[in-house]
């Protein structure tokens, strides 16, 4: 690959799907929409919101593979891709324990998702694999690109696919604890 981290985070991406299949495969729309807490997300909400997430950039990563990606004003400044990159990967951090608030956009479908939610990861993260592969023609480091939240978040397309890997493992992470909860309900129909 022309980018060598790619491999490596693509590889991740595929241990991310193994996971989630492994871990939330069997259980029942029931247990995947159960809820701590009424402010906590299920284990599909978690899922959902990495599906609408992602989706929000792959206009993006089609625009850049298919080499339509034309360089914004704030994309065009020297330090601010590399600030905004910077501050999101450290947010995004699966080993941070600050919670975060998600933005309208990215937030999950509030009402109860089908069982087929595990499904629809393992098929999205063809697809984003499929996305993020194509864009390997150009230098990940030079490529600027904007947040879908803002036009003044900007990042180096390198930085975008680490906070997109950062960012399934600390969803992975919070719906295995979901999971883990003394009080998930482990016979549901």
């Amino acid at each position: 690959m022309n980018n060598g981290y790619l491999e490596e985070l693509l590889h991740e991406l595929g241990l991310i799907t193994t996971k989630v299949q492994a871990e939330f495969g069997r259980l029942s729309a029931d247990q995947l929409n159960w809820k701590p807490s009424a402010d906590s997300w299920s284990i599909a909400q978690c899922l959902d919101h990495l599906i609408t997430t992602n989706r929000q950039y792959f206009p993006i990563y089609s625009a850049v593979s298919n080499g339509r990606k034309k360089k914004t004003f704030w994309e065009s400044l020297p330090v601010l891709p590399g600030l905004w990159g910077q501050l999101i990967r450290r947010g995004t951090d699966p080993t941070s324990v600050k919670k975060l608030k998600a933005p309208a956009k990215f937030r999950p479908a509030t009402s109860n998702l089908p069982a087929s939610i595990v499904a629809n990861f393992g098929q999205h993260q063809q697809e984003l694999t499929k996305l993020l592969t194509a864009t390997d023609a150009v230098d990940h480091q030079k490529v600027m690109v904007t947040s879908p939240i803002s036009n003044i978040i900007t990042y180096s397309l390198k930085d975008c696919v680490l906070i997109c890997v950062l960012h399934e493992e600390r969803h992975f992470m919070q719906a295995r604890r979901v999971l883990k909860q003394d009080n998930f309900p482990l016979n549901l129909a």
